[in-house]
């Protein structure tokens, strides 16, 4: 009597294509234009905070420029240390997308608003692209050292909202598990006390000598060792310009 064959024999007899969860599979047409549709409808019921594209055609232009960061990025971190990139307060996945798709990397996004996090995880489904992923959730101390070790960590424009509302020793604590999580370079910026146009701006310190000098201190007396200035990038609706940081552990 013939033993049953097991599921890697019958792959290997008759391709791959015939298990289910091996490979890629796709929605009938009807069930992808449905998505796109339902997509689309979100994107448009609330401001995007970055950039929204699907398949060459852009659905929100975003309230914060993110194409010139991104280039700023590429051009200051080694393309082979990209192994793994976590993006806290990942928003719709610019970054996130982006890492997956030029580095071919494990990319994780977080972020606290179900919204942000559902177009990004919808947008990335919807082009195919692989090793990109998002988590629901805020961005505190336990959380994140819950996570593994990533060679980079994108941590841009949150930091300023914890402190506001829960004070500058929660935000250092935050800031102090994001470095143990931080194996190569962290990507670093946060809403500066200059922008008094936000809600904000009168909870956080006043960022003298200058915000790119009180930064600075901030990240070294959190942990890391080199702190340098990659450049500037429009603030939140291109108010301001911030100073953005690439920080090594």
């Amino acid at each position: 009597m013939l033993a049953p064959k097991s599921p890697a024999t019958t792959a290997a007899a008759n391709g791959p294509a015939k298990l289910e969860g091996w490979n890629f599979g796709t929605f009938s047409r009807r069930i992808s234009l449905l998505q796109k549709f339902t997509l689309m409808q979100q994107v448009k019921s609330f401001g995007t905070y970055q950039p929204v594209e699907l398949g060459g055609r852009q659905l929100r232009r975003g309230d914060r420029e993110c194409v010139d960061r991104w280039e700023m990025i590429k051009r200051e971190i080694p393309a082979d240390q990209f192994g793994c990139l976590l993006d806290l307060g990942c928003a719709e996945g610019y970054f996130v997308r982006q890492a997956a798709q030029t580095f071919g990397c494990v990319a994780l996004g977080v972020d606290a608003d179900v919204r942000r996090v559902t177009v990004a995880q919808s947008v990335t489904c919807q082009q195919g692209i692989a090793g990109a992923g998002y988590m629901l959730s805020y961005v505190t101390p336990e959380f994140v050292r819950k996570l593994p070790a990533f060679d980079v960590v994108i941590f841009c424009s949150v930091l300023h909202h914890i402190m506001a509302a829960e004070g500058l020793e929660k935000a250092r604590d935050v800031l102090r598990a994001v470095r143990s999580r931080t194996n190569k370079k962290l990507v670093f910026d946060m809403g500066q006390s200059e922008e008094t146009q936000h809600e904000w701006a009168p909870f956080i310190p006043a960022m003298e000598p200058d915000p790119a000098t009180w930064i600075s201190g901030l990240l070294k007396d959190c942990g890391f060792t080199k702190v340098d200035v990659m450049g500037q990038s429009e603030g939140y609706l291109k108010m301001f310009h911030r100073v953005l940081f690439l920080a090594e552990p």
